[in-house]
């Protein structure tokens, strides 16, 4: 099978189990680097959409960089969100700045070699480095410190594995509306709660008010005749006479149409653009635009010179698995 999808047919296949192979792994990196577990969800969407406009014309051995690329550009993960909370085991993530946590969690979560993890995150091999030395654990004297290194991958590691099946089940949904080309809103809790019946006040007289209505209602009928009558009588809306009504006939009404001219003013194209009724989604196609050309400009950035070489024919089905899901490291290399 050749390494580019040319193919439309057999595209959405190939796509879909590449991404169910890294929705996990997606998952848990977003939402350990921004802390929040439902921004996390809709960068991964976001990504997984990007990625699936331009997949079938890449080689499938660039697949697993493409698609980290583009979730760690995502606009949620450049910073913590608002209401950030990490599990616990793993709440040291929270005192890292933003590169460094992405440098530890495409170690530990997406399983990158690191020069995969410095293409993803378009820096040089030196800026990585000097990323996860920062991002690693430390003892008393400053030291980078193995143990603790190691307990941050197992705890990592454990909340890989152990993800509940309703998380499991919303990653699946997400993974084929993103397939599909569309959005999977998040489920809306009912506030809603029923009234409780009002009880009648025992002893009460309502029949005041019956009376009162059956007389307005005898009042408005009545009405219907008398106020005819007492029109006629007083002259009130008989015709006109004769020389007021031939004086109304001889005036014409002149008009002319308004010359075409553009209005005096108008909303200009920001204050359009904010108060379009659909502002959230004009803003989508210009994230997911610059989420598409993420990679090219991280490479831009990074002044790299050479494209990766291609994979050779045969190979990519072989190599797209141990790319795709990435190897599970829980021991510190320095």
């Amino acid at each position: 099978m050749s390494s580019n999808l040319n193919d439309a047919a057999s595209v959405p296949a190939a796509l879909s189990a590449f991404l169910r192979g890294v929705e996990r792994r997606g998952a848990l990196f977003a939402e350990l680097q921004c802390g929040d577990r439902d921004a996390g969800d809709d960068a991964l969407a976001a990504a997984m959409r990007a990625f699936r406009n331009h997949a079938g014309g890449v080689a499938m051995a660039e697949w697993p960089r493409r698609f980290w690329t583009l979730l760690a550009a995502t606009p949620q993960l450049r910073q913590s969100s608002s209401t950030a909370r990490w599990p616990a085991g793993v709440q040291a993530l929270a005192g890292l700045q933003p590169l460094s946590r992405q440098a530890l969690l495409l170690r530990l979560v997406a399983g990158l070699p690191e020069e995969e993890a410095t293409a993803v995150l378009g820096i040089t091999p030196e800026a990585h480095q000097q990323a996860l030395a920062s991002a690693c654990p430390r003892d008393t004297g400053g030291q980078p410190d193995a143990s603790a290194w190691r307990t941050l991958a197992e705890a990592i590691q454990s909340l890989l594995r152990d993800l509940p099946p309703q998380r499991l089940a919303r990653l699946a949904r997400l993974r084929e509306a993103a397939i599909l080309g569309t959005r999977l809103e998040r489920p809306v809790a009912a506030t809603f709660t029923a009234a409780p019946p009002v009880e009648a006040r025992p002893g009460r007289r309502r029949w005041p008010w019956v009376v009162l209505v059956l007389l307005l209602c005898a009042a408005a009928l009545a009405a219907t005749w008398w106020w005819p009558q007492w029109q006629a009588s007083h002259g009130i809306g008989a015709d006109p006479e004769p020389g007021v009504q031939r004086l109304q006939d001889k005036v014409e009404i002149a008009s002319e149409d308004l010359p075409a001219q553009p209005p005096a003013a108008k909303f200009d194209a920001a204050t359009a653009l904010l108060t379009h009724p659909d502002f959230e989604l004009l803003l989508e196609p210009q994230d997911e635009a610059i989420a598409r050309d993420a990679d090219f400009l991280a490479w831009y950035a990074a002044g790299a010179s050479a494209a990766p070489a291609e994979a050779p024919e045969g190979k990519a089905e072989e190599e797209v698995p141990s790319k795709a899901t990435g190897t599970e490291t829980t021991d510190a290399q320095f």
